[in-house]
C-alpha cells in the first residue's frame, strides 16, 4: 500500500467524518432539497480551474465535481465548501456553489455564496454577475444593474454584457437593453445568447420583421437548441403570425406541450411576458433542456 493511497484514503475518511458530523458556519447544503433528478444535474462546470489548489484541496474539488454529477447536491456543496475552506485565496470552490444553488432555484442562498467570494476577490466579475442574476431572479432588478455595471467597469466581457441587456429589457427599456446586446456582438458576433436576446428584444419592441430575420437563420445553426426555436415561435406569435409560430414549435413538441405552448403565446398579445420566462433567456445555452 503506497504512502499516496494511504493520504487519499485518509482524505476521503476525513470529508465522510465532516459530511456526518460537523456544519460549518456557513452550511449551504441544507438548503437544497434531497429530491433533484440526477438528469438535471449539469455535468460539472467547463470553466473551473483547479491548478491553483493544493493537492489535498484539489482532490476535495474532484470528489465534488463527481458527487455533482452523480446527483448528490448536498453533498457535493459541503464538499466545494470545505474546498473554499481549506484554500480560500481560490474563490472558484465557492463560485460553484453558487452556480449549483443558482440552478437549483435558490437565489438567496447563492447571493450569500457570491458574497463570500467577493469578500476575498472583490474584483471577481463572475460573481459580480452571478449576484446579479440572483437579483434579479428576486426581481430586484435594479440591484442587478448595480452589480453588472461593477462588473463591467472591471472587465467588459460578453455575459455581463448579456445580462445587463436581459435586465434593462426586465425594466422594459428595450433602446438601453439593444445597445448593450450589440455592445457584446462587437466582441462576439456569434455569440448565440446575445443574438438570440437582441432578437427577442426587437420582437417585443414590435420590430418584428427584423427580429424574425435575426432569429430565423439563427435557430437553423447546427448549435441552436430547442429554447433558441423557441424564441423564434416567440417572435412569430409577437407578430401575429401563429401558424409559423405552430409549426416552429412542433419540431421539438408534442401534441399536449404544443398546445400549452400555443395559450402561451396567445396570451402575449395583451400582457408582458411572465417572470419566469424573462429569467430563461440570461444564459441560453446554459439552461438544462
Amino acid at each position: 500500500m503506497t504512502l499516496v493511497y494511504i493520504k487519499r484514503m485518509i482524505l476521503l475518511m476525513g470529508i465522510a467524518f465532516m459530511l456526518s458530523g460537523c456544519s460549518y458556519i456557513n452550511d449551504f447544503s441544507n438548503v437544497v432539497g434531497a429530491s433533484i433528478k440526477v438528469d438535471s444535474v449539469a455535468q460539472g462546470s467547463t470553466s473551473i480551474e483547479t491548478e491553483e489548489l493544493d493537492e489535498e484541496t484539489a482532490q476535495i474539488y474532484k470528489i465534488a465535481e463527481e458527487t455533482y454529477r452523480r446527483g448528490d447536491v448536498r453533498t457535493a456543496i459541503g464538499l466545494y465548501q470545505r474546498a473554499f475552506e481549506l484554500s480560500p485565496h481560490n474563490p472558484q470552490p465557492m463560485l460553484r456553489v453558487g452556480e449549483i444553488l443558482s440552478d437549483h432555484g435558490e437565489p438567496l442562498a447563492a447571493g450569500q455564496a457570491y458574497r463570500q467570494v467577493l469578500v476575498v476577490d472583490p474584483l471577481n466579475v463572475e460573481a459580480k454577475r452571478g449576484l446579479g442574476i440572483t437579483f434579479m431572479k428576486r426581481g430586484q432588478t435594479d440591484l442587478a444593474i448595480e452589480q453588472f455595471a461593477d462588473g463591467l467597469a472591471i472587465e467588459k466581457n460578453t455575459k455581463l454584457l448579456n445580462v445587463m441587456g436581459v435586465a434593462y429589457d426586465q425594466k422594459g427599456e428595450r433602446q438601453t437593453a439593444q445597445r448593450y446586446y450589440l455592445e457584446g456582438l462587437e466582441l462576439d458576433q456569434n455569440n448565440l445568447s446575445l443574438r438570440s436576446n437582441y432578437g427577442l428584444s426587437m420582437a417585443y419592441q414590435g420590430r418584428h420583421n427584423e427580429a424574425i430575420a435575426m432569429l430565423y437563420p439563427l435557430s437553423k445553426e447546427p448549435a441552436a437548441t430547442v429554447r433558441h426555436r423557441q424564441l423564434l415561435a416567440m417572435a412569430y406569435s409577437l407578430a401575429g403570425d401563429f401558424d409559423a409560430a405552430e409549426q416552429t414549435t412542433r419540431i421539438d413538441m408534442d401534441d399536449v406541450d404544443v398546445a400549452k405552448r400555443m395559450r402561451y403565446f396567445h396570451s402575449l398579445q395583451s400582457a408582458e411576458p411572465s417572470y419566469a420566462e424573462k429569467i430563461d433567456i440570461i444564459e441560453i445555452e446554459s439552461l438544462p433542456q
